[in-house]
This record gives C-alpha cells, structure tokens and sequence, in this order.
C-alpha cells in the first residue's frame, strides 16, 4: 500500500502542482535553477488495486489511471477516474485474434479504452495491432502495426493514434523502418514515421531507451504531440498540423537527479518531469519535480 500511495500522489503531483523545475533548451544557454521545496499534492487519491512489480503496469492519461495485469490475464485492462473509481474494464482482443498480450494503453477522447499489443491471429499468424474499445469495452476499431512493437500509444483529438515503440527487426534487418514514432488512422493505416533510434542513441542496445519502462513517454495534446526520452534526455515535440518536429536536449546539470520517473504536458504546453537521483550511502533518494 506504501507503494500504491506514492505512485498515485507522484501521478498527480505531476499534473497538477504549478511548478516547473526543469528547462529544456535548444541552442540556448541554459538558465541557472533556483530549487524550491514542493508542497504536499493538491490532489491525491488511492486506488483499490496494488500496484506491485510484475504483476500490474499503470499508466495516466487524459485523467485517467489505467492498469494491465500481465501475470493473469494479459489482454485485460482497467480504467479508473480521478477519484480512483472504476469506470472500465476491457479484454482488449481484435476480432482476428485468438491470444494476445497488452504491451502500452491510453484513454481514447469518446471514453473508451486505447491499447496496443501483439499476439497471435486466428490464421496462426503472429501480429502487433492497436485497438479501440467504446465505453462499454467494445471493440469498435483496430489496425494492425506489422513487426512495429508499441510501448506508448495516445489518441489525438482527431481520432487518429499516435505510437512510440520500435521495429522488431530493426537491429538485423538494414530495410527496417528505424523511426520509433508513428502516425495511424484506424481507417487508413500508417499515416507517417517520425524520430530516427539513431538521432537518439548511437549504442547498439538503443531499443532499451525506448521499450525499458519509465524511460520513454509519448503523449497527444490537442496541438501537438510531445516524446520524452530519459536516458539520452531528449524533448521531442511534433506539431499536429504541420507535422514539424522539433527537439530540445533537457538540462539537468542542476538538478539532484537524472532518472526520470514521470512525464507530463498540460495543454498550455507546460511540461513537467518527475525524477530522483541514486541513493546515498544512507540509503535515501531525493525526489524532484
């Protein structure tokens, strides 16, 4: 429960404290940080699920807790509110699929649940997909992604998907699509590739900036699409109706700590990053936002 309680008030704390720690800059000379205390959260609610190591994944967005249980039954997601009720629950499987596994989710603007994952289709084929359930939990739409393995996925206001993740074959195949952001429309298909794995990290185990939980997140405001990439620290920002990306290198040379443990944007383009440094010789780990 210890565990449970802090990840929801960091949750929170994340979106809703007014206060920005963190500069990002882009040929700029970074501004010397001035490091306050925060404040208890404003908001801070407990959920009934626990959330423990290897047995539930959770993820936030557009207000809503979502969790997968890949030790029980992989395919099956909950949605919560802000008020820790829940609101959802989802076997998230495509018509054509027989066994499949949840890999990333989000909640779709209409109340309804986004996930992505892979498994295998009823034709024995192996295959990745993202889908769309209604507010009910069913499935209304879905589009297969080929060898295209996602980790974060989100829903633009115009009902098309966005997905960070990384093609399977990407370090034994010269072909592969090396981009690990990709643009989907349910009715279309794949719409655009962004963000090359080698404009982010030149070392051969690069995929692990991307698929390693709490180093990468994806998330689709309603003008624009913005990436954080922890390790390599890097701001990604995709405008929504020009497509321009724009990137920015995050300076945390004055901070307590680079490991990244939480990602927010607000809609005014506020960005908000939770992190914590290693622990010191007596064991305790500072916290930051």
């Amino acid at each position: 429960m210890r565990f449970q309680s802090l990840f929801c008030k960091v949750a929170l704390a994340v979106v809703l404290l007014p206060c920005f720690a963190l500069a990002t800059s882009a040929q700029q000379p970074s501004q010397p940080q001035i490091l306050v205390t925060l404040s208890a959260p404003i908001r801070a609610t407990l959920y009934p699920e626990v959330m423990c190591v290897h047995c539930v994944v959770p993820e936030w967005d557009h207000s809503y807790l979502l969790h997968w249980e890949f030790d029980k039954d992989p395919a099956l997601v909950t949605m919560y509110d802000r008020d820790g009720k829940k609101v959802l629950e989802a076997r998230v499987v495509p018509q054509d699929a027989a066994k499949v596994s949840v890999s990333a989710t989000g909640a779709a603007h209409a109340g309804g649940i986004l996930a992505a994952g892979g498994g295998t289709m009823t034709d024995g084929s192996s295959q990745r997909f993202i889908a769309k359930t209604d507010s009910a939990g069913r499935i209304v739409q879905s589009v297969h992604t080929g060898r295209f393995t996602t980790r974060h996925v989100c829903e633009a206001p115009d009902g098309t998907v966005w997905a960070l993740g990384f093609d399977l074959d990407i370090h034994d195949s010269p072909d592969a699509d090396k981009n690990v952001l990709r643009h989907y429309s349910f009715e279309k298909g794949l719409l655009g590739t962004y963000v090359s794995l080698d404009s982010i990290s030149k070392f051969p185990d690069s995929s692990l900036a991307i698929s390693s939980p709490g180093r990468s997140y994806l998330r689709c405001g309603k003008d624009r699409v913005s990436v954080y990439v922890g390790p390599p620290a890097q701001y990604i920002e995709v405008d929504a109706s020009t497509e321009k990306l724009t990137r920015w290198n995050v300076d945390f040379s004055s901070v307590v700590g680079s490991k990244t443990h939480g990602f927010a944007v607000t809609d005014e383009g506020k960005i908000f990053l939770a992190f914590a440094n290693d622990p010191d010789p007596n064991g305790v780990r500072k916290h930051g936002l």
